[in-house]
């Protein structure tokens, strides 16, 4: 099935094969980027203690409605994050079911008290409001770990669900514990990062091109 045109919205039901945990067929709804977060470029500057580009991964539960039968599936994601005011970024997150010049979700953070906190933004076609995202820096082993969790409602369905992301700047190794790795860890990211390689635009699963199911 490929992605259709729904007025300003650019809404999608890509179907794949699943690299969640579930190891079935996943449903994943996508809205076009918001200008603001283009078509996430490599960033020119980034927040004190944030890096210009991320790799990680994101999942949902708590799931409702239409989102019911979706409870733990997951995906890769990356982010970017740029620069737009002294002390206020813009962070734009793709998963691995999105086109290139899409995104899963963008949203404008404010430094304040050594934190971040969200001031606006989209998940898929919900806006964000300030505070509908926790955003967390924290270290361990392997160095920098940024993690986001938020509610989100569905507006052209019911139901909606609770969600998390996780991520590391690029360039980072993950602890080798199967329920911690994104799913193209070793196959895609290790190889780019071993080689040098910076983030690709385009994403491992559809390379800026339309997916058929």
């Amino acid at each position: 099935m490929k992605r259709a045109a729904l007025a300003v919205l650019l809404l999608a039901v890509v179907l794949l094969a699943a690299c969640g945990r579930a190891q079935t067929e996943k449903t994943v709804l996508t809205v076009e980027a918001t200008p603001a977060a283009g078509t996430a470029p490599q960033a020119e500057a980034s927040a004190p203690g944030l890096a210009d580009v991320y790799y990680g991964w994101w999942h949902i539960n708590h799931t409702s409605g239409d989102w019911g039968h979706m409870y733990g599936y997951w995906w890769d994601c990356a982010a970017w994050v740029q620069e737009t005011a002294p002390g206020e970024y813009s962070l734009t997150l793709r998963d691995e079911d999105m086109l290139e010049g899409t995104a899963t979700a963008w949203c404008a953070l404010r430094e304040t008290d050594g934190g971040l906190i969200c001031t606006e933004g989209r998940l898929l076609d919900a806006a964000l409001k300030e505070g509908d995202w926790t955003v967390k820096r924290t270290e361990d082993d392997c160095g920098a770990l940024l993690t986001i969790s938020g509610r989100y409602t569905a507006v052209n369905s019911k139901g909606g669900f609770s969600y998390e992301f996780f991520l590391r700047p690029w360039g980072s190794r993950w602890p080798e514990k199967a329920d911690e790795l994104p799913y193209h860890y070793r196959d895609w990211y290790l190889p780019l990062i071993e080689a040098g390689e910076e983030m690709p635009a385009a994403l491992w699963n559809n390379n800026g091109k339309e997916t058929d199911a």
